[in-house]
């Protein structure tokens, strides 16, 4: 019985321990463990940075992302450093992360797809476009990315000289009407610009406007652009000067728009008014090579407007004049200089 009590007392007092060991203090504070993959963490750090335009922190973010992926798995993220990169103007960079996304993706990679095509179109690598429409074209028919592989198709067989093509593969895009998609909608007016059917053009650019459908994306400053040269094309010239102010009403820094109102002010002989268009233009554009040229245009219409100069004339030496006088008396007499004459005072 002694026996028994002694092992029932120890009992209790390893328990008592045992509670008094773990159990937390009243009131203190219980850190809770970190638990969030620092992957999904640097992803959501990176679409945040891109909604807010920052190029440069979405890359660093995108590339933790990866970092921090488990085996550098992470497609999505991959996906996005391409967008980023490509925002940037890095294109080599957005490509490899864009194949990175391919390489990883279980599904069909559509939308990596259309980055793809659109990187290689804007370097001209027009075969390794060809392929990436190709490979978002089998996406479910007219979805957003089936739809807009087409258009890049377009832009593909454009780049090839091959119109009617194009315009077949603008046509699949733009679907039934009432038409929304912007881009392919403006590629395909353009072409018909390209063609010279004026009328046709501006027929679109029209139905652009008064569009009840929002269409979104749309840059309206470069639509009254567009729609300006075409009028201009008929012989319009008010019409398209009302259109070009229209866009500049806008955007006042649209660089075309002043280049285009500089040449027709320049072919108009209203120099003072090209003169001012071209300085505009040089203002805001970012093409080297066009600035150059309104420079140059520039320099000659100045020269064509300055004031003449008047002939220098030689202020004669009191010397000089000695001797003229001495010259004249042996001759006719010396001609008076209005400069020698009493001013009246």
């Amino acid at each position: 019985m002694r026996k028994l009590t002694s092992t029932i007392l120890l009992l209790s007092l390893t328990l008592s321990f045992s509670v008094t060991y773990f159990v937390q203090p009243c009131g203190a504070k219980v850190k809770a463990p970190n638990t969030e993959d620092p992957m999904v963490k640097n992803h959501d750090l990176g679409m945040a940075f891109i909604a807010k335009g920052d190029w440069d922190s979405a890359i660093d973010a995108f590339l933790q992302s990866v970092y921090f992926a488990r085996n550098n798995y992470a497609p999505d993220s991959y996906h996005f450093l391409g967008v980023s990169y490509m925002a940037k103007g890095q294109d080599l960079k957005a490509i490899e992360a864009g194949k990175k996304s391919v390489e990883q993706s279980t599904g069909g990679a559509f939308k990596t797809h259309i980055l793809l095509a659109e990187l290689y179109l804007r370097n001209k690598r027009l075969d390794e476009a060809d392929a990436e429409c190709s490979a978002a074209m089998n996406a479910d028919s007219h979805t957003e990315e089936n739809l807009r592989g087409h258009y890049l198709y377009g832009r593909v067989f454009e780049a090839r000289d091959s119109p009617w093509q194009a315009q077949l593969q603008y046509e699949y895009a733009l679907g039934d009407k009432p038409w929304t998609f912007t881009d392919a909608w403006m590629a395909y007016t353009e072409l018909m610009m390209k063609q010279k059917n004026w009328v046709a053009a501006i027929a679109q650019f029209n139905d652009m406007i008064k569009s009840e459908k929002v269409l979104k994306g749309m840059n309206y400053p470069h639509l009254y652009l567009d729609l300006g040269i075409c009028l201009l094309a008929k012989g319009d010239h008010q019409g398209a000067m009302q259109n070009w102010h229209k866009g500049l009403s806008l955007n006042m820094a649209e660089p075309d728009i002043h280049l285009q109102l500089g040449m027709m002010f320049d072919a108009e002989k209203h120099i003072s008014s090209a003169i001012k268009e071209y300085k505009e233009f040089v203002r805001y554009s970012v093409d080297q090579r066009k600035i150059a040229k309104a420079k140059q245009r520039l320099e000659m219409l100045e020269q064509m407007v300055a004031p003449p100069e008047a002939p220098y004339q030689v202020k004669p030496s009191p010397a000089m004049r000695k001797q003229q006088e001495q010259e004249n008396g042996r001759g006719m007499p010396p001609k008076e200089d209005p400069a020698d004459k009493d001013p009246g005072f």
